[in-house]
């Protein structure tokens, strides 16, 4: 199943039924997956290397929401993320948006997004640098995620943490102990305490929120795993068409893996709402999913340099990811791209 497809088939449903409550972004991002590899980007004639065959092909979308391109930037970014890989544990601390501070964040996204993204890291770091055996600054890479595996609306961050940082006044490294990083349970209080701040300074109107909120803290072994898991949904869609399994005419199906039981299963719901699901999910625009800061961060990278010096890091040399390959259907041999025609608005 494709969700293309099915977003053609039932648009007019979902204009009627959700069309009021559906954002800028969020139709942006369905007319962009819409006219993803059609007429409306453009189209690029490829020439074979061996037989000169020429053919055709239409250009991708490029939206972050489509589920159908986007692969490269996938790549591109994973690549960089593990030449920066330190030979030390890493964490994964996960901070969790309550329930009742949902309808709020859905309302007021780049604002709700970005304090999330500003106490999580600012918590983390502040216990680096107070933890008695630590005393030193933690370096992190944080990713936003708005679903769950059952594409419920889940606003939470995902923050990888190395398990060391820089002491600064004795310049040195210092190393985390262990499999245990921080408690979860005193994350939770100091974030909880920061971001209803952040919020009221922001001058929004705060709902009645539980007094125990949740911030999951767990050892992520070398860290190349939880960089492959956060990379999945970085530039592509929160579903891949492989988990649309049916559609019969009225309602679609998809599959998901239960973090719980670690079982496939299925949920289906109206077409129309299917599509209002996967689109409630579209960051607004120019939004950053992804942050590195401290000596991740693009602009420390003397200070990264250092690091891996002191821990003896074997940096490698990172080839630049290749695109996929067009192959000539007549002769199999690569095909080269001889120009590109691009439609002009309006």
């Amino acid at each position: 199943m494709n969700f293309t497809d099915i977003a053609l088939k039932y648009r007019d449903r979902f204009k009627a039924r959700h069309g009021h409550t559906t954002t800028e972004n969020q139709w942006s991002a369905l007319n962009a997956m819409l006219g993803c590899q059609t007429e409306q980007y453009g189209q690029m004639k490829l020439s074979c290397d061996a037989c000169s065959w020429q053919t055709e092909r239409y250009l991708s979308c490029g939206h972050r929401s489509c589920n159908r391109c986007q692969n490269h930037c996938t790549t591109e970014w994973l690549q960089r993320q593990t030449a920066k890989l330190l030979p030390v544990s890493y964490f994964m601390a996960t901070f969790t948006l309550p329930f009742e501070l949902r309808v709020l964040a859905k309302a007021n996204q780049k604002v709700i997004y970005a304090l999330m993204f500003h106490c999580a890291v600012s918590t983390l770091k502040d216990f680096g640098l107070n933890d008695k055996t630590l005393v030193a600054e933690l370096a992190m890479m944080a990713v936003l995620h708005t679903h769950t595996r059952r594409l419920d609306y889940h606003p939470h961050i995902h923050v990888v943490v190395p398990g060391g940082g820089v002491n600064r006044r004795r310049n040195e490294w210092r190393k985390i102990k262990g499999d245990y990083l921080f408690n979860g349970f005193q994350l939770a209080t100091v974030f909880r305490a920061r971001l209803l701040k952040a919020i009221q300074s922001a001058g929004l109107t705060l709902p009645d929120t539980p007094k125990k909120w949740v911030v999951q803290c767990q050892s992520v072994g070398k860290g190349l795993p939880a960089l492959k898991y956060l990379s999945r949904y970085l530039y592509r869609g929160v579903i891949s068409n492989q988990n649309i399994i049916a559609d019969n005419g009225t309602h679609v199906t998809f599959r998901y893996k239960d973090s719980n039981t670690n079982t496939m299963e299925t949920r289906t719901l109206p077409g129309e709402d299917f599509i209002a699901l996967v689109l409630q999910h579209t960051l607004p625009k120019g939004f950053r999913r992804a942050r590195d800061y401290g000596f991740l961060h693009g602009n420390a990278k003397q200070l990264l340099k250092r690091v891996q010096w002191l821990l003896q890091v074997a940096v490698p040399i990172i080839d630049a990811a290749k695109r996929p390959r067009f192959i000539c259907k007549r002769c199999q041999s690569l095909m080269s791209v001889v120009g590109v025609t691009r439609l002009r608005p309006g």
